[in-house]
């Protein structure tokens, strides 16, 4: 093999480490999953399990009541949790019903906060889950069981604690302006709550 190409094989090898460091300002580990064949729902409950200081999550729809059950779980066992959903959680049949018995602190995304009275509608699409202040799951998910067992889904999990804190700042910025307690946006909207089943 040339010197010429020693040095350019050496040049992608840097390149490959190097390229994380400018697009994140640091080295990101970063894994990636798939459903249905990654069980993305499982692979979200480990994390939740192994988290020992806390964990936020900003999700559009959440019915997967083996997930509710894990951050349950996690709050018993002293982690701080806290969890933002879109109305169409509350709409429906969803395990934010769960979250709400085990007294899980639950904020619901007001878009009469934020654009005012508009007739058209507004979403919290997020899908995505802090741990502690180096650990982020995002991605396609929602907290589904047809999203774990039967949609074509992606899930990343970032282990970068600058980007960490993005996260951590935009979440906060929806919880502060942009959110109502669960049970004030109940007794605010109550003709909103319904009981219709998604999956």
């Amino acid at each position: 093999m040339g010197l010429h190409a020693v040095s350019k094989m050496k040049f992608f090898r840097l390149l490959f480490f190097i390229l994380p460091v400018l697009m994140f300002g640091e080295q990101a580990d970063c894994k990636v999953y798939f459903s249905p064949k990654d069980q993305l729902a499982d692979r979200l409950i480990e994390l939740i399990n192994k988290e020992e200081k806390s964990i936020k999550v900003a999700i559009y729809s959440m019915t997967h009541l083996g997930i509710a059950k894990a951050l349950s779980r996690a709050k018993g066992r002293g982690v701080a949790i806290e969890v933002i959903v879109d109305p169409f959680s509350v709409k429906a049949h969803s395990s934010v019903n769960q979250l709400s018995e085990d007294k899980v602190p639950l904020f619901v995304w007001d878009q009469g906060i934020r654009f005012g009275e508009r007739k058209r509608k507004a979403l919290m699409h997020d899908k995505f889950c802090i741990f502690g202040d180096h650990l982020v799951w995002t991605g396609s998910f929602n907290f589904t069981n047809d999203a774990h067992l039967r949609h074509q889904e992606n899930a990343v999990v970032i282990d970068s604690r600058e980007l960490t804190q993005k996260y951590l700042m935009q979440f906060s910025h929806m919880k502060l302006y942009e959110c109502r307690a669960y049970q004030e946006y109940l007794t605010l909207y109550p003709k909103k709550k319904r009981t219709k089943k998604i999956s």
